[in-house]
């Protein structure tokens, strides 16, 4: 009480000096080509020099602003989405009330824009030493897409499958599963991979469009910084932060499917040095259904585990986040996050279809930027909530959890010539399944990864830069150091074009899924499916035995079968009662003990391809990469922008996805070398009296045998998964393996001929999607590897913004046939092509701050796959309202 009557004292005392030295800056902003008023504009005070802003605000209903600050001279920034910025200087004196007017003129794109990602420093576009692309704000504002990450379609290197109504699939430049993330995913320099599980799940992401400031995607390998993981690039969200923008938005929308969303942002400037927003967003839909008629989809459905049913096609999700920004001084921000999702709906993974509910995550993080220093924390855990396997009866537990810190600093000598940055990163994951899907591996699966880098970036000449990067990163499962070089040269022979060459080497460590998976997926009979992790590999005997298919017998030694065996089961099935046989049950049963020999078999994989080699199963490493690139960057007459990448990739100790590793055993001899057995054995004498010959009795045998040989007999098994108790396993696993090589190219082009128009298009390309054991350099095993990705995406556009508020745009696209090789799904899916039509209008005249939008999903209603395991998809027509409060 005698503190808090202190501070009172103190504050009174200290007030009506500080609103003595105040000064009042308001006026308002303008369109520059109309004259009419631009409301919820962000209007930004900052003092000359510093990056944080002292005040900001956002415009009224007739564009009006007013600020209140102390007397000084500051930057006054004004941002609109779809103008230019402008900026003013102005010099406040105390007790001063100043007007400015500022007037934004229109541009369909910022063409070189800060980004910092790919550094981890902001860069201009142009400037960075790999291949980036930028989406803006009202790139998200205006397309009534159902989620967010559905923009990155049009992305150039980005692949994008739909398998689910609410659910992205995402990957840069192929390798796309549908697991496992091989694309490291950012929400505000937060990793947002789910932990343990290691996907990106978009849908428990805090991404609202209402929210998000730009998503920056950077295409190529990117260790050298970010540490493990990163092979194929990075995927940024950065969100409004409420200092820069201020102002309460609402959104509203639905469409076919009994599609419904809600989406809310408030953010407010408490005063000068305190900020805060809040976001949330609902949606909710019915998923596409699967055919019964169709092939693909009636397997699907045959598989359900008789506990559930049916499918379930309810989908939604939703979440709440909460920021707080706090200014320390000048060049310092104290940011402090959390929030909470959950969502619903069919997951694709390895093992099989996921019946995701009330699958919830929460997060917090605190991070500090201060001067050149930047460092951060957060935690993020999971809960299955009442989430199953189809194909099982098994319900998941589900309570992992990660957190992480980072700490980074950066500085510059001999005038910005020479920048450095230098950070150490910690991540711990703790994965909690309750044995559910870790199995025999619970209780030892914990990962704690660390790692350090430093990069130098050196000016050589105006038009030169160098970049070196290194990196050394270490775990406590494979513990093994790994060091992760980033080699670039820039070369910008104006401001507005730029040629860099580059080289990058990155890792991948498994994530713990891979390492510590022992989760049982179905049962087929005569024997069961389990995935596997490869923590510890799995080995075969150096007399390998056939784990038997047959009931009664578990197995015996040798890749065949016992003749002895295959006689007592086809006995079986030709005596049983009412059999014409049946009468010489007791007279073939007497002969079992005459009838000897080995049928010797041969392996196959599950497709029906031989095996020559029984190979063991190594434990885990990591994935390496190294890929070279040449890009060029490039900006004619301020209207039409150039990016073009040519890259090469080289990867070893692939970890391929979920596949098969336990050959199965086919005794084609069988049928001729159980009727030459049983011919042996018997007398016409003693058939006789059963109008039987030898021959004859041989040939019912060879009849029977050969429905015995038409399928597999039984597997082999690693000896560190044999239990006599239980029925054969053919187990899948991820198996480090082999080599690859291939390249690719990416070409995008955008051309704006005057501020209301846009047309771009973008071409991405690869040498080779699909790898068999001999492109892998592991001839005989079968092993295969499928990027999942098409050899070909094309996709071209056309946005119109007209003055009076309405707009228009198409954009198509053409996927390429591909192979699916991604667990237990298998199969080819069809080429396509998708047009899709946007309409907007500003309802100002109705209500100001008000706008629809109305977005046709596949126009043409082209019924297709874009994954195998996911059903077909057909046209969407989605809308949405949304409104900035005044």
């Amino acid at each position: 009480m005698r503190l808090i009557a202190l501070l009172s004292v103190w504050w009174l005392g200290i007030l009506p000096s500080a609103l003595a030295q105040q000064a009042t800056l308001q006026g308002r902003v303008l369109d520059a080509s109309t004259g009419e008023p631009l409301p919820g504009a962000n209007v930004l005070l900052l003092r000359p020099g510093e990056q944080n802003p002292v005040a900001g605000s956002a415009t009224d209903l007739l564009g009006r602003y007013r600020l209140q600050v102390p007397a000084g001279t500051y930057r006054l920034v004004a941002r609109f989405v779809g103008y230019e910025e402008a900026e003013r200087t102005v010099s406040l004196s105390s007790g001063e009330v100043l007007n400015v007017e500022l007037t934004l003129r229109a541009t369909a794109l910022l063409l070189n824009p800060v980004v910092v990602t790919g550094s981890r420093r902001p860069e201009k576009v142009l400037e960075a030493p790999m291949s980036i692309s930028v989406l803006e704000a009202r790139d998200l504002e205006r397309s009534a897409v159902p989620h967010t990450a559905a923009v990155l379609r049009t992305v150039p290197g980005v692949d994008v499958s739909q398998s689910a109504l609410n659910r992205y699939q995402i990957s840069l430049r192929g390798f796309n599963t549908v697991f496992v993330a091989k694309t490291y995913a950012l929400v505000d320099y937060r990793q947002a991979t789910t932990p343990s599980l290691g996907i990106n799940e978009f849908s428990a992401m805090p991404i609202s469009p209402l929210d998000i400031a730009r998503i920056e995607v950077v295409r190529g390998p990117g260790s050298a910084l970010y540490g493990a993981g990163v092979e194929q690039g990075v995927i940024h969200f950065i969100t409004k932060d409420p200092f820069s923008y201020p102002g309460t938005s609402l959104m509203v929308g639905g469409g076919q499917r009994s599609i419904f969303q809600g989406a809310l942002r408030h953010a407010a400037v408490v005063h000068n040095r305190l900020a805060y927003k809040l976001v949330g967003q609902y949606s909710r839909g019915q998923d596409w259904k699967l055919d019964p008629n169709d092939p693909h989809d009636r397997a699907l459905l045959n598989a359900i585990h008789p506990k559930w049913g049916s499918r379930d096609y309810t989908t939604y999700n939703g979440y709440a986040s909460a920021t707080v920004q706090y200014r320390l001084g000048s060049e310092a921000m104290l940011t402090g996050s959390a929030g909470y999702s959950i969502f619903r709906q069919t997951v694709l993974a390895n093992t099989g279809e996921n019946a995701v509910k009330d699958f919830a995550t929460t997060y917090a993080q605190l991070r500090l930027r201060a001067g050149g220093f930047f460092g951060q924390f957060f935690y993020t855990v999971n809960d299955g909530g009442k989430t199953h396997f189809y194909r099982s009866p098994i319900e998941v537990v589900e309570r992992s959890f990660l957190m992480s810190g980072q700490a980074q600093y950066s500085w510059s000598l001999w005038g910005d010539r020479q920048q450095f940055v230098l950070g150490l990163d910690y991540r711990r994951t703790v994965p909690r399944t309750g044995g559910t899907i870790h199995g025999r591996f619970e209780g030892r699966d914990n990962m704690t990864e660390i790692g350090g880098y430093l990069q130098s970036q050196t000016a050589l000449f105006p038009t030169l830069d160098v970049l070196l990067t290194g990196r050394l990163d270490r775990d406590n499962v494979i513990r093994k150091v790994q060091f992760s070089p980033r080699l670039g040269l820039v070369y910008k022979p104006s401001p507005s074009h730029s040629l860099r060459a580059t080289y990058n080497r990155a890792f991948t460590t498994p994530a713990g899924i891979n390492f510590f998976i022992d989760l049982f997926i179905e049962d087929r009979g005569p024997f069961g499916v389990r995935g596997v992790g490869t923590v510890d590999g799995w080995t075969f005997a150096a007399q390998p035995q056939t784990s038997s298919f047959i009931p009664g017998v578990r197995s015996w030694p040798g890749i065949g079968i016992p003749i002895q065996i295959a006689y007592a089961a086809v006995t079986n099935v030709i005596t049983a009662s009412g059999q014409p046989l049946a009468p010489l049950r007791a007279l073939l049963l007497s002969k079992a003990q005459q009838i000897g020999g080995f049928s010797a078999g041969a392996m196959i994989d599950v497709q029906g391809r031989p095996i020559t080699r029984l190979e063991p199963v190594p434990q885990a490493r990591q994935t390496i990469t190294n890929s070279w690139e040449l890009g060029y960057k490039g900006i004619f007459f301020n209207r039409l922008a150039v990016n073009l990448d040519f890259y090469y990739t080289r990867k070893r100790n692939f970890l391929s996805e979920l596949q098969p590793f336990t050959p199965l055993v086919v005794v084609p001899r069988l049928p001729d070398d159980l009727a030459n057995a049983v011919a042996a054995a018997f007398t016409d004498a003693e058939l006789q009296r059963y109008g039987l010959t030898r021959a004859q009795l041989a040939a019912i045998y060879r009849q029977a045998a050969s429905q015995i040989a038409a399928n597999p007999i039984g597997l082999i098994e690693p000896q560190e998964n044999f239990d006599p108790n239980r029925k054969p396993e053919l187990l899948l696993s991820y198996i480090t393996f082999g080599r690859v090589s291939y390249y690719g190219a990416d070409l995008a082009l955008q051309w704006f001929p005057n501020p209301n128009w846009s047309l771009w298009g973008n071409l991405s390309w690869l040498s080779d999607t699909y790898f068999d054991d001999q492109e892998l350099g592991e001839p005989g095993t079968g092993r295969e590897v499928s990027m999942n990705a098409p050899q070909w995406k094309v996709r071209a556009g056309v946005d119109y913004t007209a003055p009076a508020g309405w707009s228009l745009n198409v954009a198509s696209q053409y996927v390429d046939a591909f192979e699916v090789r991604s667990g237990i799904f298998s199969g080819r899916v069809d080429s396509y092509f998708l047009l899709d039509l946007g309409a907007g209008y500003d309802l100002k005249g109705l209500l100001p701050g008000l706008r629809l939008d109305v977005l046709v999903q596949n126009v043409l209603d082209h019924r297709h796959r874009q994954y195998i395991g996911a059903p077909k998809i057909g046209r969407l027509i989605t809308g949405r309202l949304t409104y900035v409060l005044p």
